[in-house]
């Protein structure tokens, strides 16, 4: 199991991982972020398969069948590994699953000339305005309209915090 920060990874300088011989071996694979520069889930799977891209001269590197959309193969597999690695029920739509859900703005215009089936590529490979329109944590609405519900409350706390580190950075 291996666990990719592909964005962090590209700031820091930390090379390519070997996604397309891991795979092929087995390997399962979980994407996060960790990043101070950006935070965007499709943003991570988007830069795991140009890093392949760019490493090997080669195009949808990730995927493990011919005809296979890199979107989904990417998301599963991210979804598939990031439950393993966390060791909980979640990754599924399915009884006895955690309800962790992203929704996809189908107004979005990513998605206006894409079959319902190639969503996911559009997604990750289309950056521009995030695409998400909710996400769901254990059932418990988070984000609506693109927009996380405790985005303002969040901001404050940021600001305090961080008055009071550079305040403590003064008075040293």
């Amino acid at each position: 199991m291996a666990g990719l920060c592909p964005i962090t990874e590209a700031s820091l300088g930390d090379g390519i991982f070997n996604g397309p011989d891991y795979l092929a071996a087995g390997g399962r694979l979980g994407v996060g972020s960790d990043s101070n520069i950006e935070i965007d889930a499709a943003g991570e799977l988007r830069l795991l398969e140009y890093s392949q891209r760019l490493g090997r001269r080669g195009r949808n590197l990730m995927t493990t069948e011919a005809g296979e959309s890199t979107g989904r193969r990417l998301f599963t597999g991210a979804l598939a590994g990031g439950a393993q690695a966390l060791g909980r029920p979640i990754g599924a739509l399915a009884a006895g699953q955690r309800a962790d859900i992203v929704v996809l703005d189908a107004e979005h215009t990513s998605f206006s000339t894409v079959a319902r089936e190639h969503w996911l590529d559009s997604w990750i490979f289309v950056p521009g305005r995030s695409a998400v329109d909710s996400v769901f944590t254990g059932g418990v609405k988070v984000v609506d309209s693109g927009r996380h519900l405790q985005r303002d409350a969040i901001a404050a706390r940021y600001r305090v915090t961080l008055e009071k580190l550079l305040g403590r950075l003064l008075d040293a």
